[in-house]
């Protein structure tokens, strides 16, 4: 029981990272996120867990156990490989995809590049029409990881709470820190870090089971 407490613990700080990343963004441009769309935010990412979760979960059951456990440790590698390389690839998709709906769709892909994107009307402030954007950029990497989660046998109740509040702390200390400090390239380096932890947890189930 604690391994798998520790490992979900360890798979939200993941999948927060970015959440880190966008809160140390807007500190350092002393833009503000207030309590309620920062739980708009918070809140996308546990319900895109929660539904892929389900989903994979459902996918689980027709599946062996040690079988299901291998397909998740894959999937989990792949998202992990998507998120290190997410911006180049976002880049060099972006004109293809954004022709589905320019409007909508172009502008979650700038965000997902370009965190400030998200506040529309240029007023310092995430508001919470923003919030809903800006929480289904985040929520994209939530997607594919949960349902490599959930096949990997993570815990379909823990995983999307410890997901929402971990990210709801992650964004409170970027924001802090980028108050306070200068990091420079540290926030672009950022990009790298939950990718690695979530190939690290595909290779863990992988080889430990």
């Amino acid at each position: 029981m604690r391994g798998y407490l520790l490992t979900s613990i360890f798979f939200a700080l993941a999948l927060s990272i970015d959440g880190f990343g966008m809160g140390l963004s807007y500190g350092l441009r002393r833009m503000r996120i207030t309590f309620f769309p920062l739980s708009i935010i918070c809140i996308s990412s546990g319900l895109a867990i929660t539904i892929s979760m389900c989903c994979g979960g459902f996918l689980a059951s027709f599946l062996a156990e040690r079988v299901a456990a291998v397909l998740g440790a894959v999937l989990l590698m792949l998202v992990g490989m998507w998120i290190v390389r997410q911006n180049y690839f976002l880049t060099l998709l972006g004109p293809y995809l954004s022709r589905l709906d320019a409007e909508r769709v172009g502008l979650v892909l700038e965000i997902l590049i370009e965190p400030k994107r998200a506040d529309l009307n240029r007023s310092g402030e995430i508001e919470a029409n923003e919030a809903v954007l800006l929480g289904v950029a985040l929520a994209l990497d939530a997607i594919g990881a949960g349902f490599g989660a959930a096949l990997a046998g993570y815990s379909l109740v823990w995983t999307p709470i410890l997901v929402a509040v971990v990210e709801f702390l992650m964004i409170n200390c970027g924001l802090l820190l980028g108050r306070k400090l200068s990091f420079g390239e540290f926030n672009k380096a950022l990009t790298f870090v939950p990718g690695v932890m979530i190939i690290l947890l595909g290779l863990v189930k992988l080889i430990c089971g």
